[in-house]
């Protein structure tokens, strides 16, 4: 599953957190990039309290001895992240990643929402029968600066402001081909289906509440933060409307946060199949060069302080029927249709 959604690095020097000398077993540079390593991850990992520190940092240097550089340890990165049971984090080294699978995850199945996948979809927005209307919003991978989540907030609201908001009596709001990337543009770029307020934030393992995130004034925000500058181009009168939301087994990380926000929403059902199940929060932190490492600290909320530990479950469930080419021979989107023409739609009018 692609990438991180918390976007806030911390800079550490190579050495920082070395906590035991080196015997010479190893050299100085080489383990000063895998002591650091264990250090972050015994201060941030969502799972540290389950391991016996002192034990296990004795294990993986056993697994290394006789590495003479800092690629001879990447191996032992899975190993690392198995026994913190975070297949959601990984090592960046030299443009490659380095993480462990967990083999309790089954292959996904469907096909149609894989090869949907596979051609890299952009976003996708237009009007259906009955004024229903219709945003495909796939992974937006907007890279690390806060200036690139600013044009990729704008990129996603341009393609929604094709069609009017006000002349929109209810929405379908399509996550089966968003397989992660950066929270901030795609909560943003859709701010005239939410409206403004607190959507969901980040807690412990213990549910002790962590960063916030919110739209204000059309823009995402992290707590205090305000990360996107969009200037409402296309701020829709009412944001109370119908949402039907539909979920796929590669919809992950943050494709899971934007339906996360919409948890405890009213009016809003969600359709389709479990999803990925990646609903930790991850920040990188530097090692050394373009060395990150990338660690699940946090689990994802919503509105109403609900933890997510696992895999969102639809509300109806459909498996298959998928038609990414004629949206009416959808499966899914004909059941959203047939749900969003029913709720309050007298209302609508």
């Amino acid at each position: 599953m692609r990438r991180c959604y918390v976007f806030f690095l911390l800079l550490l020097s190579p050495a920082a957190g070395q906590a035991q000398t080196n015997a010479g077993t190893l050299p100085d540079s080489v383990y000063a990039f895998l002591n650091q390593s264990l250090q972050l991850l015994q201060t941030y990992s969502l799972e540290r309290t389950t391991v016996d520190w002192p034990t296990f940092r004795q294990t993986v240097f056993q697994r290394v001895q006789g590495a003479q550089t800092i690629r001879d340890l990447l191996p032992v990165y899975s190993f690392v992240f198995e026994q913190l049971k975070d297949d959601h984090g990984w090592l960046t080294y030299q443009g490659k990643t380095y993480k462990w699978r967990s083999p309790a995850r089954p292959a996904y199945a469907n096909q149609a929402v894989k090869e949907a996948l596979a051609k890299k979809p952009g976003v996708l927005v237009k009007m259906l029968p009955h004024r229903i209307g219709y945003v495909q919003l796939p992974g937006i991978n907007a890279g690390g600066s806060l200036q690139q989540m600013r044009d990729a907030a704008k990129m996603v609201q341009d393609a929604l402001c094709r069609l009017d908001p006000d002349n929109v009596r209810a929405w379908i709001l399509d996550l089966r081909l968003n397989d992660g990337g950066a929270m901030a543009p795609m909560l943003a770029g859709i701010g005239p289906l939410l409206g403004d307020g607190h959507l969901g934030g980040f807690v412990d393992k213990d549910g002790k509440a962590d960063q916030q995130w919110y739209l204000r004034q059309g823009n995402f925000y992290m707590d205090t933060m305000q990360v996107t500058t969009l200037q409402q181009r296309c701020s829709a009168k009412r944001t109370d409307k119908p949402i039907a939301v539909l979920l796929s087994g590669m919809t992950a990380s943050s494709g899971e946060i934007v339906a996360i926000s919409l948890k405890g929403r009213p009016a809003t059902r969600f359709f389709g199949e479990p999803t990925y199940g990646a609903t930790t929060a991850n920040e990188s932190y530097r090692i050394q060069g373009t060395a990150y490492l990338t660690i699940a600290g946090l689990q994802d909320a919503d509105r109403n302080q609900v933890a997510y530990k696992a895999k969102l479950l639809p509300d109806v469930f459909i498996t298959g029927g998928d038609n990414f080419h004629d949206l009416m021979q959808d499966a899914k989107v004909q059941a959203a249709v047939q749900w969003v023409r029913k709720v309050k739609f007298n209302r609508m009018q």
